[in-house]
């Protein structure tokens, strides 16, 4: 079968398949994994327990015992995300998929059902793009590198690499899904986690968090509210007692704040974004 699309160029062999860069470059490991299934549920189960489990451990001990909601939040919004992504386009698992009874979600899926021998059981269904799997490790350990935790930090970047090989060998994700949920968790995920930081500090309301004008719920929408915020942030970021307090934060390595989270804990980042807002009304 061929698709034939604008022009005598292109043409495509659909019976191809799915040609990913990264299954060519995994082969050799994938081939070691399908003829030693028992290695291949040996490093889906220290994934599962690293990989998964660790952080989610770490995300409620960051929520619940330290108060830090900035993790949990970026998260939540990672996996509506990814939820919504599944649910308008699902990838379906390529046919040399080699699953896992120790791995996640399969492992999960087998507590309600049987699923019998994963060598030769039909393919169990899961949401493929993007990556929760490397979302998640790539939010915990950034998070663990702002609090200072560096060693753990890299430890967990490192065990990510090995877990994106591992996923690529398995075919339990395609190339673009793990680019893609790595480029969510460090970028798409900044708003979630600005918000975290906000409900972290105490002083929250779901009244002050949501739009209050017509004006502001558009801005929303088409993604303009930060770019404002940051431009006034350009500006407070010339003032002196903003000057001083990126001194203060860049003199103490150790402590997880940024300039921006330190002034609000002092009562002043309001003050000073109304300042700036006001200038920017008379001006």
């Amino acid at each position: 079968a061929e698709y034939r699309g604008e022009g005598a160029a292109a043409t495509v062999d659909v019976q191809r398949g799915v040609i990913d860069t990264g299954y060519i470059a995994t082969k050799p490991l994938h081939d070691f994994l399908k003829a030693h299934r028992r290695w291949n549920d040996a490093f889906a189960f220290v994934n599962t327990i690293i990989g998964v489990f660790g952080p989610g451990i770490y995300f409620v001990y960051m929520t619940l015992w330290v108060g830090d909601y900035e993790p949990i939040f970026r998260y939540l919004a990672i996996s509506v995300l990814r939820s919504l992504c599944g649910w308008f386009t699902f990838l379906p698992p390529d046919n040399s998929y080699l699953m896992s009874n120790s791995d996640f979600p399969d492992i999960m899926q087998c507590l309600i059902k049987e699923c019998g021998d994963p060598e030769t059981a039909e393919i169990n269904p899961f949401v493929s793009f993007f990556s929760g799997h490397v979302a998640t490790l790539v939010i915990c350990a950034n998070h663990m590198y702002l609090k200072g935790n560096k060693r753990w930090s890299i430890f967990f970047h490192v065990f990510n690499v090995f877990q994106i090989i591992r996923l690529l060998a398995t075919r339990g994700h395609y190339s673009i899904d793990i680019i893609i949920g790595w480029y969510m968790a460090v970028s798409i995920s900044n708003p979630a986690g600005r918000l975290g930081r906000y409900f972290s500090r105490g002083d929250a309301s779901f009244e002050r968090a949501i739009p209050s004008t017509a004006e502001e719920v558009f801005e929303r929408v088409i993604g303009v509210d930060d770019v404002k915020k940051e431009a006034r942030m350009s500006v407070a970021l010339k003032m002196k007692d903003v000057q001083l307090a990126l001194l203060e934060a860049e003199a103490d390595d150790d402590v997880f704040a940024e300039p921006t989270v330190r002034l609000a804990a002092e009562g002043k980042l309001d003050e000073l974004l109304g300042i700036v807002s006001t200038k920017e009304k008379t001006s």
